[in-house]
């Protein structure tokens, strides 16, 4: 379903954008240096946990600036705050309970710097990629399943620090704004195995994974 909603909304904006002229950054040929601001939501997975789906909706919002290399080549630096983890969600019978709805959650709360190159195929579209350094501000993990089970931050703490890389696509809609999709996961995993909650995780490195839409603006 989110494949189809975002399908149907690039289309959307596609016709919008046929109306609107050249584009931002054609317009302006000779210029530089760009800076706006982004916000979106992110849909984000665990990879390495025994759930699947990105059902992790969070935040990806801050600040952005792009500087022209070449006449098509741009490069751009971020600062933003975003939100990763996971929701998952398991329907097994249990030999306490009966039928049992198990969930388990992960918020993992980051500021981060992506790096990226982008390429302006034309007036409206130009496609990206790069690498992105994290750090951990905050993180919370619960399991609600039909026996106890505590995570303590001593026993099951994730790493502060996370390395990533991101595919990038932005299309321009109107006057300075554009709409981005993005694909995004971790380099490396982002908890020691020895920290690993077995029986949540698979026993294999934990990695992010994450989709993205985002709105950007650049100021004119």
């Amino acid at each position: 379903m989110k494949r189809v909603l975002l399908i149907l909304s690039a289309i959307l904006i596609g016709h919008l954008a046929h109306a609107q002229g050249r584009g931002f950054f054609t317009n302006n040929p000779d210029r530089k240096f760009y800076g706006g601001v982004v916000g979106g939501f992110n849909f984000s997975a665990l990879r390495g946990d025994i759930y699947e789906g990105y059902r992790k909706a969070g935040l990806n919002v801050g600040g952005t600036v792009f500087v022209r290399l070449l006449p098509k080549l741009f490069t751009s630096i971020e600062l933003i705050y975003t939100q990763k983890g996971c929701r998952g969600i398991r329907v097994f019978e249990s030999y306490y309970t009966g039928t049992f709805i198990e969930k388990y959650i992960v918020n993992l709360n980051y500021v981060e710097l992506p790096l990226m190159l982008h390429f302006q195929i034309n007036d409206k579209w130009n496609v990206g990629a790069g690498a992105a350094y994290a750090g951990l501000v905050n993180y919370k993990e619960e399991i609600y399943t039909d026996q106890p089970f505590i995570f303590t931050a001593d026993k099951y703490s994730f790493n502060n620090n996370e390395l990533s890389f991101i595919i990038n696509a932005n299309m321009q809609f109107y006057k300075g704004w554009f709409v981005g999709m993005r694909y995004q996961q971790s380099l490396g995993t982002i908890r020691e195995e020895r920290n690993l909650p077995i029986p949540f995780s698979t026993g294999a490195a934990q990695l992010n994974q994450l989709f993205s839409l985002r709105l950007m603006y650049l100021i004119d």
